[in-house]
């Protein structure tokens, strides 16, 4: 018998849901019990790492709000994350070549949703 692979539940599990079918990050599939699967079928946000499944407090925060500005004194720019449930924003300063990598990223994924 297969245990529940969401993070700490320890049901059985009775369904496989497949994870992202992206060529860069393969096949992934998760054994889930029935209320998991129900909820991942209604719609609740879910992520994989390793071979566990994260759903609630272990996915990461929701994003509420961003800003970018370049910089003044140096080439690059700073990004603002407004992160939900945190009272002070997150910044972060980005070299040109960053903000490159992570805008090709952003773009690659828009379409199909994040990888």
């Amino acid at each position: 018998m297969f245990t529940c692979s969401v993070l700490r539940c320890v049901n059985p599990g009775s369904a496989f849901m497949a994870g992202n079918q992206s060529a860069a990050l393969g096949y992934r599939e998760a054994f889930v019990c029935a209320k998991h699967k129900a909820l991942i079928e209604s719609g609740t946000p879910w992520d994989m790492e390793g071979r566990n499944v994260l759903m609630g407090q272990d996915l990461a925060p929701i994003l509420e709000n961003w800003s970018v500005r370049p910089c003044v004194g140096s080439a690059g720019c700073t990004l603002t994350l407004e992160i939900a449930g945190q009272i002070k924003p997150v910044e972060v300063f980005l070299m040109p070549s960053e903000a490159r990598t992570l805008s090709t990223c952003i773009a690659a994924n828009g379409e199909s949703g994040c990888a």
